[in-house]
């Protein structure tokens, strides 16, 4: 079991999270959970840079096109993605870079992604990823309790999390990286890993492969 699945777990006491928990599908769902949250509507954030890990001017940029409802996305993220990140951590040419592309397979196709950038911008681009691979981990959980529980676990405020991704603050964020997307004229499914803008398999393989090739180019 990864470590911080561990550490949210031993947090809450159980797997699942938020069970019982009254209205966790409802719009004012959040305001119901154990954080007790006063849901505040702030403006909309119109720009965001995009996630990243590794530098600005990396030879080579690794861009993954996201769904959090997507199944396939969180067997990438909490497999392959992880070994990538893993082998190249010290490598200063290779840089991830996260889009969002909610397609949406359900409610909280958007609900999370908000609450992901959301913390990008509370705290930074690591605590974004280890948000959002504590949300991968409980994706079948999903619920507003589980979205502000993990929040908490990863340092930032539930309350601030869970009003933005009620208010969908940084929607105008998402539409943004959806239609860079839909400009590229690929089809649109996530997850979509692009290696310096070619379009690759969502596989350790393939993605080193297109690494290399691209270093040797």
């Amino acid at each position: 079991m990864n470590q911080t699945r561990r550490r949210y777990l031993a947090a809450t006491g159980a797997i699942a999270v938020g069970t019982g928990v009254a209205g966790c599908l409802g719009g004012s769902g959040a305001a119901e959970t154990s954080h007790s949250c006063e849901l505040t509507e702030r403006q909309a954030v119109e720009v965001l840079p995009q996630p990243r890990l590794g530098p600005t001017d990396a030879e080579i940029t690794v861009a993954v096109f996201e769904d959090f409802g997507c199944g396939h996305c969180a067997d990438f993220v909490l497999g392959p993605f992880e070994r990538l990140t893993d082998e190249f951590a010290d490598d200063a040419s290779v840089a991830f870079v996260h889009y969002d592309l909610p397609l949406p397979v359900n409610d909280w196709s958007t609900r999370v992604a908000n609450a992901a950038r959301s913390v990008q911008e509370a705290a930074d681009d690591e605590t974004f990823y280890e948000f959002s691979r504590l949300a991968y981990e409980n994706q079948s959980e999903y619920s507003w309790q589980v979205v502000g529980d993990l929040a908490e676990n990863v340092g930032v405020d539930p309350c601030r999390i869970l009003s933005d991704a009620t208010h969908e603050t940084y929607q105008p964020v998402l539409d943004a990286n959806v239609a860079e997307f839909e400009d590229l004229g690929l089809e649109k499914r996530t997850p979509t890993v692009l290696v310096n803008g070619q379009s690759v398999a969502p596989t350790d393989e393939a993605v080193t492969s297109a690494i290399e090739s691209n270093r040797e180019s």
